[in-house]
């Protein structure tokens, strides 16, 4: 709306004033074109003020519904963050209890933002290499649920979101998806031991390394946009 309002009536009204500004100068019209000139400012001033009073209405009216869809994105993000958690074996003992006590959903929400930059990012890589058959299980099924939320999410509040938190919010469905690659391909080799590998024409160890290294990568990139989506919310 406001980009139509530029071009369609703004624009237009601008070159009136500056045209009038112009003819003042070359012709002897007493105060004709500067009248004119005024008369354009004062339609400008009326054009932004009706718009600014339409925005500001427009605003209020959604406010407790943004709350709202602002709450279930902060919720998001808090299951996506205790999915990863969970699944690379980190207990709830990592969240201060007493923060978890006070049950205010923002300061929670904080204490899983602080961990999830503090503790759980800078060991990922170990983490990740050290998943068992059945963590990486665990980690493709958090991560499956997580993902799904995330489209789920798009798909019922997109209209609600700014430009920039859909753009994070498609690379964190994207990064997820990545995290469900190898267990998705290679069953049996995420997590199995390396003396119970199968037999393949490249090592399997290397492979299996690879796939470790490239799944840390975009879990670290997960709690990257987590941070992000989270600071959209302040």
């Amino acid at each position: 709306m406001r980009k139509r309002l530029l071009f369609r009536l703004v624009l237009p009204l601008l070159m009136a004033f500056g045209l009038s500004l112009y003819f003042h100068t070359i012709c002897q019209a007493g105060g004709f074109f500067i009248n004119l000139a005024a008369t354009f400012v004062g339609i400008l001033i009326t054009v932004f003020y009706v718009d600014w009073i339409i925005k500001k209405r427009e605003n209020e009216k959604w406010l407790a519904t943004d709350k709202r869809i602002a709450d279930r994105l902060r919720n998001l993000i808090n299951a996506t963050v205790s999915g990863i958690r969970s699944a690379l074996g980190f207990s709830a003992d990592i969240l201060n209890e007493s923060i978890l006590q006070t049950l205010d959903p923002i300061a929670i929400h904080n204490e899983m933002m602080r961990v999830a930059e503090n503790v759980i990012a800078p060991v990922v890589n170990q983490r990740v290499n050290a998943l068992d058959q059945r963590g990486w299980k665990s980690l493709v099924m958090q991560n499956t649920n997580a993902h799904n939320g995330v489209l789920n999410f798009l798909n019922i509040f997109q209209t609600r979101l700014s430009p920039q938190q859909i753009t994070d919010l498609l690379d964190l469905q994207e990064a997820l998806a990545k995290t469900l690659f190898f267990y998705q391909v290679f069953p049996d080799l995420a997590g199995v031991p390396k003396e119970e590998l199968p037999q393949m024409n490249n090592p399997p160890e290397e492979l299996q390394k690879g796939f470790c290294e490239g799944t840390a990568r975009d879990i670290k990139e997960i709690l990257t946009l987590a941070k992000k989506l989270s600071q959209s919310l302040s």
